[in-house]
């Protein structure tokens, strides 16, 4: 999906930027498809493998720009629009929430098109971003941290949805996983399986190769895949796509 161009310029550029800013781990996200010139998107962490990451932004790979943490309003602002992304992060937008009354002030706000981003990229993270079961742990003070001893899912258990895990701190009730794993081992199911989310079969998953490596997509964000090689600590998550969020995929299952 990345030509070999676009590879070199990626690993200069993200090994300058993890060095500038002592990031333990470094890692390309995904591209966010805009008008005049696409949004590159890559994630650092240094402790704490959830609470602390970082999202920085480019469009010509010699200057990256740290995101915010959006607010509430942004992220829900950030689904109501509806036409691309322009290129420019400086721009400002109008967005229009149709659900309000027509003179309601609240109706028609105006949104910086970084702010959009950063909240589209919450949005992602929040309801696409995944692991397998293991890849994370969460060490006795409660720091969560890339697992060094992760060996890989098994065959039979890269299968099954409940296999692999969301990148974020769990919206479940803390005894989800303990009432449906028979193997629970609270190190590893602190998160949410995505064998939860609703409805079910808003995830894609199939095995090829022989069987040798699993793909996952959501159909909630095309363009959102998740590879895992079974058996072997290789795995990873990209996104390429226009940033927008499918919401008829309860009318398609």
């Amino acid at each position: 999906m990345l030509s070999s161009e676009l590879i070199s310029l990626l690993q200069s550029s993200l090994t300058v930027l993890q060095v500038e800013n002592h990031f333990t781990h470094m890692q390309y996200w995904g591209q966010i498809y805009a008008i005049d010139g696409d949004y590159h998107i890559a994630v650092g962490t240094t402790r704490d493998a959830i609470a602390d990451r970082k999202y920085y932004y480019t469009t010509d790979f010699k200057f990256w720009g740290l995101l915010a943490r959006p607010k509430k309003k942004y992220k829900q602002l950030s689904l109501l629009t509806t036409f691309p992304f322009r290129g420019d992060p400086s721009l400002k937008i109008k967005v229009l929430d149709e659900a309000m009354e027509e003179h309601h002030p609240d109706r028609c706000q105006e949104m910086q098109e970084e702010k959009r981003l950063a909240a589209t990229i919450s949005n992602i993270c929040d309801e696409a971003e995944i692991c397998a079961r293991g890849q994370l742990i969460k060490q006795p003070d409660g720091t969560v941290v890339i697992n060094p001893n992760f060996y890989g899912l098994t065959g039979p258990e890269a299968k099954l949805l409940k296999s692999y895990l969301h990148v974020r701190p769990a919206q479940q009730r803390w005894n989800s996983n303990l009432l449906t794993r028979q193997d629970y081992n609270y190190s590893m199911d602190f998160l949410d399986s995505i064998d939860q989310d609703i409805p079910s079969g808003c995830w894609n998953l199939s095995l090829e190769q022989c069987g040798t490596v699993a793909y996952l997509k959501s159909l909630y964000w095309p363009g959102m895949s998740y590879f895992h090689k079974v058996k072997t600590p290789d795995a990873g998550f990209l996104y390429i796509g226009n940033g927008k969020k499918n919401f008829d995929v309860p009318f398609l299952i």
